[in-house]
């Protein structure tokens, strides 16, 4: 599809920048999900259900082309480094924050570059343990903060990116049912779930303590049913 009618597509205006496209796709998913789940006939469970297909085909598209945006401007860094240097791991620029019904938040730092995630990853990267839920796998996903203004984070729970095999349990975005399957790209607001634990991710833009107020004011997101054996 070309830039126009994927702004048609998501009834944006050409002015929309591409931090917009991705939440009206995010929301667009969650609603044609629900239309497609509670269908009176099957003709408008295709049709809902082509259309949550088709905006995955579009996030998975974006999400290629800011990974190759991310290698080149990587690339341009290396050759300029002198000019540019290079965003410190030891900065938190964003924060993950535990919103999971019955307890209490907890804050982990998002650092530039990959975060492990796990109940006993061994990892030289930062490592987010979250060894209280059984349900989570020892090395469980990778979250890749590629970009920092806008906020762009990869999901990765595979093979190749977690230590040579893919999560138990799975890892869920925004209370999709399905755990993903190839890298996905979240963003400020978003929530991942591992096991029964969610996350959200928020920006670092104010005290944590306001954060974690601001969070737990905030609604729960729907929790993925694991299926555990």
């Amino acid at each position: 599809m070309t830039r126009a009618e994927v702004l048609e597509f998501l009834e944006l205006p050409e002015s929309a920048t591409d931090h917009e496209i991705r939440i009206r796709m995010n929301d667009k998913l969650a609603y044609f999900q629900r239309l497609s789940e509670n269908a009176p006939n099957d003709f408008l469970r295709k049709l809902h259900t082509s259309n949550t297909e088709k905006i995955r085909n579009l996030q998975t598209q974006m999400l290629g082309a800011d990974l190759q945006q991310a290698a080149r401007s990587h690339s341009y860094g290396n050759q300029r480094e002198e000019a540019r240097p290079v965003q410190s791991r030891k900065t938190e620029v964003a924060w993950l924050v535990r919103h999971t019904e019955n307890q209490s938040a907890i804050t982990f730092p998002l650092f530039y570059g990959k975060n492990h995630i796990g109940r006993n990853v061994q990892s030289n990267d930062p490592v987010i343990l979250l060894d209280e839920d059984p349900y989570i796998s020892r090395a469980h996903a990778v979250l890749e903060v590629i970009n920092i203004n806008p906020l762009q984070i990869v999901v990765c729970d595979d093979a190749q990116s977690n230590g040579g095999k893919q999560s138990k349990n799975g890892t869920y975005v925004n209370g999709n049912d399905r755990r993903i399957t190839q890298r996905t790209m979240i963003g400020p607001n978003d929530t991942i779930q591992v096991g029964m634990t969610k996350l959200i991710v928020r920006l670092n833009n104010t005290s944590i303590h306001k954060i974690v107020q601001e969070v737990e004011e905030s609604d729960y997101m729907k929790t993925v049913v694991i299926d555990v054996f």
